[in-house]
């Protein structure tokens, strides 16, 4: 409200008494004050700052005692009443017209330093020139506040006090408080948040928590087909039997096939014990296998329960004692074939009562580590079972040359396996053997011989003509030029195709090994392993397509398989099922794929 509208009768709001005489005498501040406080163009002039609570003082100034009472300083100035300034002199003759005194002349004096602090009245907040707060000034005010400097650092805790990073004021942290939109690590208070066009109480988005892949899953090795489907009923039916087999009295007639589903489930839960063992003990059974420890007790139960058994087969026998089997040789009349994996604790009190009990009777017997087993027990074994067909000592101890000369008398044997002994085998005891026993062995594994050299090569060819299963894997000392010349020889005599070929790590072995081999059995062979044939071409590689009856391909550590060869080996091999490329490092991502086969092994998918 403008000093005219006031003469005329306008309202007006309370003042001080020294307000209403210096306004009386036509002096009025030289800026106009806002309830803002806008002392911008005072402080441009170097004049005294106000401030809201207190009296502002200037340090050039000695202010008198009376102005620490005042909120304000007022500055004499031109009167807007008037078109021109006011003088001293005219003042003084206007006073004396009116009979006033001079003793007020000093407040209108132009050239004084000296500044009187004032109160604020509603005359000067109404003021029509007064400068209003509008969008111009919150810009200035912003521009002004953005620059000042924060420090960046974490965000406090909650309560906890810190400065804003566009306006510099403290202010409160909460559950809410935002960070700056262009200074990082700085943080904003609610003012600059609306200033800023952020809402300063939207909630705060959570970076989304990744889940802790448990070790099992890491572990686990991806397939790239998958089937994919219902499960079928009776495989559901069986999980749920070996689920709840403590609740299961008897199974009943469920089929070879299933029960021994059923065994495997068991087994890999660790649920196999003497009181779920017996749902799979049957006085009718002639075949049983089972895949887990079970108790001593448990072991002599199955003579007892099982007296018709014809082939008994215990994976994990760590616990059998020699009691067991000295039972099953009085009770298992039928016994005919036995498969064992880790009897350790059989004595050789416990071989030589079942050698002798099961004596002519026995046709396969399969030991995988016995301490127990020396020269003297292979000896009686011999002389007591003469009609084996089936033998395995893999991984014996005390296994040697002269263990291997004993063994001559067993002209049946179809199946021989002497895998990692613990004495090495020389060339000249393996070829005697196969000499005198080879006429009807149809599989032979020589596995983990290292002595084994190329001159074993020819003594398989003559002395073994129904061989259709090799396995030669970690004989290191094996060249490309004999195993090539294996092959062409077996080709050359017209002998029938191997079906299963074990050639891993076979690390001199190129492509005149693999040549020669597809050319050979490439149309008879189901499994082959060629794991550690480091330098055989990818051409080579390639030639397995030809292999039409490839059921299992192993090519792991071959450096030069690619996405080429995996689609020529899919492509040509209708029969195969599952393809093994750990090492194979040309792989990438765009392998191809065929419905019902795994290739396993992918570096890309098991990062």
């Amino acid at each position: 409200m403008s000093r005219n509208r006031r003469a005329a009768g306008a309202v007006r709001g309370p003042s001080s008494a020294l307000t209403s005489f210096l306004a009386g005498l036509g002096v009025e501040p030289s800026h106009r004050l806002t309830t803002w406080g806008d002392t911008s163009s005072l402080n441009a002039d170097h004049q005294p700052t106000l401030a809201h609570d207190g009296p502002v003082i200037d340090p050039g100034d000695d202010l008198d005692p009376a102005g620490a009472v005042t909120a304000r300083n007022v500055i004499a100035g031109p009167s807007e009443a008037g078109d021109g300034t006011a003088t001293l002199e005219n003042e003084s003759k206007k006073r004396k017209r009116r009979g006033e005194s001079d003793d007020a002349s000093v407040y209108s004096e132009p050239n004084a330093k000296k500044t009187r602090a004032a109160s604020v009245d509603s005359d000067d907040l109404d003021a029509e020139d007064a400068p209003a707060p509008g969008p111009s000034n919150s810009k200035a005010s912003a521009a002004a506040a953005s620059t000042a400097k924060v420090a960046p650092g974490p965000l406090g805790p909650v309560g906890s006090f810190m400065e804003c990073g566009e306006c510099a004021k403290r202010f409160t942290v909460t559950a809410y408080t935002k960070e700056h939109p262009s200074n990082p690590s700085t943080y904003l208070c609610v003012n600059c948040c609306y200033t800023l066009g952020i809402d300063p109480f939207a909630k705060v988005k959570k970076a989304p928590v990744k889940k802790a892949v448990k070790k099992e899953d890491r572990a686990k090795v991806v397939h790239y087909e998958q089937k994919k489907g219902v499960k079928a009923l009776g495989d559901l039916c069986i999980q749920i039997i070996g689920k709840y087999i403590e609740d299961v009295e008897q199974l009943g007639d469920i089929g070879g096939i299933n029960m021994d589903k059923v065994c495997k489930i068991i087994s890999k839960g660790r649920r196999l014990t003497a009181e779920t063992a017996q749902l799979f003990y049957s006085p009718d059974r002639d075949d049983l296998t089972m895949y887990d420890c079970l108790t001593p007790e448990a072991f002599t139960t199955i003579s007892k329960l099982c007296p018709k058994l014809k082939s008994l087969n215990l994976q994990l026998c760590g616990q059998l004692s020699s009691d067991a089997v000295v039972a099953w040789g009085k009770s298992l009349k039928q016994l005919r074939r036995i498969e064992l994996f880790g009897p350790f604790l059989v004595r050789k009190d416990g071989w030589t009562s079942l050698f002798k009990s099961v004596g002519k009777r026995l046709e396969g017997l399969l030991v995988t580590q016995s301490p127990r087993i020396d020269l003297e027990m292979i000896e009686l074994l011999v002389k007591s079972c003469p009609n084996l067909t089936e033998l395995r000592l893999a991984e014996i101890g005390q296994l040697n040359d002269e263990c291997l000369a004993a063994l001559h008398p067993l002209k049946k044997l179809k199946l021989l396996d002497i895998s990692a002994p613990g004495n090495p085998l020389s060339d000249e005891a393996v070829i005697s053997l196969l000499s005198a026993i080879g006429a009807n062995l149809e599989t032979l594994d020589l596995t983990d011989n290292p002595d084994l050299t190329d001159e074993i090569l020819p003594a398989i060819i003559t002395h073994c003509p129904r061989l259709r299963r090799l396995s030669l894997r970690n004989v290191v000392e094996l060249t490309d030029e004999g195993v090539a010349a294996f092959f062409a020889a077996l080709k050359k005599q017209d002998r029938p195709g191997l079906e299963w070929i074990d050639l891993e790590k076979g690390h001199d072995l190129k492509d005149g090994s693999l040549q020669a081999l597809i050319a050979h059995s490439g149309a008879t062979v189901e499994k082959l392993n060629l794991l550690g044939w480091k330098e055989v071409s990818n051409d080579s590689l390639g030639e397995l397509a030809h292999c039409k009856h490839l059921k299992e391909l192993d090519v792991g550590w071959c450096r030069q398989v690619t996405d080429f060869t995996i689609k020529d080996v899919l492509d040509g091999c209708g029969e195969i099922e599952s393809v093994r490329v750990w090492g194979c490092n040309q792989l990438t991502d765009a392998i191809p794929r065929k419905k019902g086969v795994r290739v396993i092994g992918v570096e890309s998918h098991s990062i």
